[in-house]
């Protein structure tokens, strides 16, 4: 998550030239402290992020910034390519299309200069699978057209409803794509995860959405009508790769024996459920109480359904 997001900050700057560091930290839901650390990792990698103090102040790329050799020959162009080309591969942008063929074109002048500039050792896969790329196709095309899609979707507790929606945004969080759209059953804005969209097609009925501010990221706290709530949990030592894969580093506290304390605010569902019992080791919830009935309880009837044979 954190390289993805490092890339999101060199294409916001690329797109916007300026951004404080709260409103990236509002961006990309994290703290202001995790932002100044990005900032200082893509200093380190060459690129020249500028900071300014004052009410007009921010972070930005230096006016006609050149990449210079060493950024070229450890490799570190190539890697911001396949991050863009991956998502190019998804969400077809001239925006990105015109990143892509700078960078690209720098290393064509570099290597025509005699400086060796490694092959693509890289990739960053954010394609969908083929069933999920369509779904995405149809919401970018009911996007751009203001039209509505029509569709069955199954929800967490794997109850299937049909419904018309009106996509307003895609958007990519926590390993998987989801789509802002206004559900006409619910009469309220709503995430809908892409993978449990099925049968979607394009309706010609006319939106009656009321607005929604996309700067504002609002479905930073609708998970699926789930609350966000802050949780205290102790793993041990064997689940370190996958909890740091997951979460910053000032979100975890190793303990002297080896073991984990992870404080953070998770969308309490049936994703973070299966998300710490697919922890190797051992897992324990110190807070909130549901969070552990709710392991504990599945705990039980999965021990219950394989004891019986």
């Amino acid at each position: 998550m954190k390289a993805e997001r490092l890339l999101s900050i060199l294409t916001h700057l690329l797109a916007h030239r300026k951004a404080t560091a709260s409103a990236l930290a509002r961006k990309f839901e994290v703290s202001v402290r995790t932002i100044y650390r990005d900032v200082d990792a893509l200093c380190e990698a060459g690129l020249p992020v500028a900071s300014t103090a004052g009410r007009d102040g921010g972070f930005e790329l230096m006016e006609g910034f050149t990449l210079d050799r060493n950024l070229l020959e450890t490799g570190e162009v190539q890697r911001i390519l396949a991050g863009l080309r991956s998502l190019q591969a998804v969400y077809p942008s001239q925006g990105v299309a015109g990143t892509i063929d700078k960078f690209s074109a720098a290393l064509a002048r570099s290597r025509e200069k005699g400086i060796a500039c490694p092959e693509g050792e890289v990739f960053v896969e954010l394609t969908p699978s083929r069933r999920e790329k369509a779904t995405i196709d149809l919401v970018q095309r009911s996007i751009r057209e203001k039209s509505c899609l029509s569709m069955n979707y199954t929800d967490a507790a794997a109850s299937e409803t049909r419904r018309t929606v009106e996509p307003a945004a895609l958007v990519y969080s926590w390993q998987a794509w989801y789509v802002w759209a206004w559900c006409r059953l619910r009469g309220d804005w709503r995430l809908f995860k892409v993978s449990r969209m099925r049968g979607a097609t394009l309706t010609a009925d006319a939106r009656k959405a009321p607005p929604t501010d996309l700067s504002t990221r609002p479905w930073a706290h609708d998970w699926e009508g789930s609350p966000f709530l802050p949780v205290h949990i102790r793993v041990s030592r064997e689940a370190r790769n996958q909890v740091e894969e997951f979460l910053d580093e000032d979100a975890i506290t190793v303990e002297a024996d080896g073991s984990l304390s992870v404080r953070a605010v998770f969308p309490v569902d049936e994703w973070v459920v299966s998300f710490l019992m697919g922890l190797p080791g051992t897992v324990t919830v110190v807070s909130p109480e549901r969070l552990r009935e709710t392991l504990r309880d599945r705990a039980a009837r999965i021990f219950e359904a394989n004891s019986q044979h």
